[in-house]
């Protein structure tokens, strides 16, 4: 019972903070991400990637793994919400849409997925001025159109509602901060059993371009 109530929290609380984060202008005519002084506060970036039979520790500093014929290609939408700690970090909401498709061990399959998610970044670094950095973490919720067999087959259970999270370097040329190349890498997880006990599930390696306005 436990488990479940803190899983309906999780549910309830990104849900809550992405309507926030979504929210149409004030009475005033503004939006909170007008007046943070954020010259670019929408971004848009479409993702390609390949499916890693690497568990998370090992995806972020042990490349590559396995790479197999499963492929991922997304398009996402972040809002900048707010800075913090004398403007060393910024906080976005970003929602995304997926297609998977792909061989497995026993066929192949095709799906969609879709996140909801804060991310939290970090891109105050002192070589800013010669090429723009920036390191994030994401969490939310992911949601596919059906059970993932591939996760089924490396974790031995799935299911469609799991937690998300991901770990990205986005990088700009100071003289075109609209434009930034990104790597990401997409996990999807059952938080150590916290959804319906699964104990992991994917991880994918993506490429990204971002476009912000």
């Amino acid at each position: 019972m436990g488990m479940n109530l803190l899983k309906h929290h999780v549910i309830i609380g990104c849900a809550l903070l992405l309507a926030i984060a979504f929210a149409p202008p004030d009475a005033a005519g503004r939006s909170a991400s007008s007046t943070s002084g954020e010259p670019y506060p929408w971004s848009i970036t479409l993702f390609n990637g390949i499916y890693t039979d690497r568990t998370v520790g090992k995806a972020l500093f042990n490349v590559p793994g396995s790479l197999e014929k499963n492929y991922m290609h997304s398009l996402a939408l972040s809002r900048h919400l707010a800075r913090f700690w004398k403007g060393y970090f910024a906080l976005e909401a970003e929602g995304m849409v997926a297609h998977h498709h792909g061989r497995h061990l026993e066929g192949s399959q095709s799906y969609q997925e879709y996140v909801a998610a804060l991310v939290l970044k970090y891109d105050r670094l002192p070589w800013r001025k010669y090429l723009h950095t920036a390191f994030a973490v994401g969490e939310g919720l992911s949601w596919t159109s059906e059970v993932p067999e591939r996760e089924v087959q490396t974790r031995y259970n799935s299911q469609r509602l799991l937690n998300y999270l991901a770990f990205e370097l986005e990088l700009a040329l100071p003289r075109y901060p609209q434009y930034n190349l990104v790597y990401r890498l997409h996990h999807r997880s059952g938080v150590f059993g916290l959804f319906g006990n699964v104990k992991g599930a994917s991880d994918f390696y993506m490429l990204g371009l971002r476009y912000r306005f």
